[in-house]
C-alpha cells in the first residue's frame, strides 16, 4: 500500500483505482482459495492472509521503486502497464502453492484418520466378542 498512498497523497490520477484494483484482487485471491477444501482450516486461512500480504507487499515494493524516482511519480508509459500484473501472477503463484500443499497434508490427514476408525472399530468387535463370550460363561 505504499504505491497507493504515496499515489494519493500527491493526487495522482488514478490512485483510487490501483486500490480498487488492489481490492479486487484480494476478493478474486481468498475466493480461489477458499475454493479448496483443503484450505478451509483456521490455521490454513491464516498462513494465505499472510502470504497474500507478503505477495502484496513484494509488489508494492517493486511498483514503488518502478512508479517513484526521488518520491516523485514517474509516468512510464505503456510499459508500466506490464509491471501491474506483477501482483495477480505473485497471488496467483501464491494460491496454487499453498493449495497444493493442504491438499497433501488434507490427504494425508485423511487416510490418517481412516487408519485410527478402523483401528477403533477392530477394537470394539474384539471388545463386544470379549464381553459375549463373558456372558455366556
Amino acid at each position: 500500500m505504499i504505491t497507493w498512498l504515496a499515489m494519493f497523497l500527491q493526487k495522482t490520477e488514478g490512485a483510487n483505482l490501483f486500490l480498487a484494483v488492489i481490492c479486487v484482487m484480494w476478493v478474486l485471491y481468498c475466493g480461489f482459495f477458499l475454493a479448496v477444501k483443503a484450505n478451509r482450516s483456521k490455521k490454513n486461512i491464516k498462513t494465505a492472509a499472510i502470504a497474500g500480504l507478503v505477495a502484496t507487499l513484494i509488489s508494492d515494493i517493486v511498483w514503488f521503486f518502478k512508479f517513484f524516482d526521488n518520491l516523485e511519480y514517474r509516468n512510464p508509459g505503456a510499459s508500466g502497464v506490464a509491471w501491474l500484473v506483477l501482483l495477480p501472477i505473485l497471488m496467483f503463484l501464491t494460491v496454487m502453492v499453498l493449495s497444493y500443499i493442504n491438499a497433501s497434508r488434507y490427504e494425508f490427514d485423511k487416510k490418517k484418520r481412516e487408519k485410527e476408525a478402523a483401528k477403533q472399530k477392530k477394537k470394539e468387535k474384539r471388545r463386544k466378542k470379549y464381553e459375549q463370550s463373558e456372558d455366556n460363561q
